[in-house]
């Protein structure tokens, strides 16, 4: 029977999927770069990076006993389902800033081959450490952007929840969200107009973000107004949103 997701693996006990979406971006990454190898290379680095990216929100929210149903890699990169969002304002900033900090640990790590000078001589492999280097800074800073539900604007809820209610410190997550929402799709519309061929990729993200500030929102609101509800009544309820993208 036909799947829309595949399984490649499990770490620490957390499924891992691929979702055919995911076929797109390989394809704009081997047909993008200078060779066809350069570009899968390119891929594989970029899911190898979002699965450990993805593994550090995880893990973290396990630490405060919240588990991860699955983590999935698609076109718009990779999200971690955790069954229940951590409930307290420092363990979503913790769990938020998790995902960002491996990126830049994954970078740092690039770095340190060239600060204890470790001689790579292939020139397609320094160029794919490169590209890694790179990636993992743009993935750390990208999702530090305050677009909830995106890490930045989970650090930024957490932050505001020190003077207004959960719901509140949603909503106004959501609305400035929606701000770098439309920033980013006026970018990707203008990648698209003057030729650029990632225009699209910006669009869909800006519309996620648009799409999934408003559904947790929703959530938040409908925890505030009826208390007494259990995590599997707001599940059953109001779908709960992927923790991040």
């Amino acid at each position: 029977m036909f799947q829309s997701k595949y399984k490649l693996c499990e770490l620490f006990g957390i499924p891992v999927y691929v979702d055919l979406s995911f076929a797109i971006l390989l394809f704009l990454f081997a047909t993008s770069e200078r060779s066809f190898s350069f570009g899968l290379a390119s891929a594989l680095v970029l899911a190898i990076s979002v699965v450990l990216h993805e593994l550090g929100h995880a893990l973290t929210a396990g630490a405060f006993g919240f588990r991860t149903r699955d983590i999935t890699l698609s076109l718009l990169g990779g999200c971690a389902s955790l069954i229940a969002l951590p409930r307290k304002a420092w363990q979503e900033f913790l769990t938020a800033l998790a995902g960002p900090l491996v990126s830049f640990a994954l970078a740092g790590l690039v770095l340190l081959l060239d600060v204890f000078e470790v001689r790579v001589e292939n020139d397609w492999l320094r160029s794919v450490l490169s590209y890694a280097f790179w990636m993992n800074m743009m993935l750390g800073i990208f999702n530090l952007m305050p677009g909830f539900p995106l890490d930045g604007g989970r650090i930024f809820r957490s932050v505001m929840r020190a003077f207004v209610s959960r719901a509140k410190a949603t909503f106004i997550a959501m609305w400035v969200g929606r701000g770098v929402a439309i920033l980013l799709g006026l970018r990707g519309l203008h990648s698209l107009f003057t030729g650029g061929s990632w225009g699209f990729i910006s669009i869909l993200i800006a519309w996620m973000i648009w799409r999934e500030g408003w559904r947790e929102y929703r959530q938040a609101l409908a925890e505030e107004r009826f208390g007494g509800w259990s995590q599997d009544d707001f599940n059953a309820r109001v779908s709960p949103p992927p923790y991040d993208r």
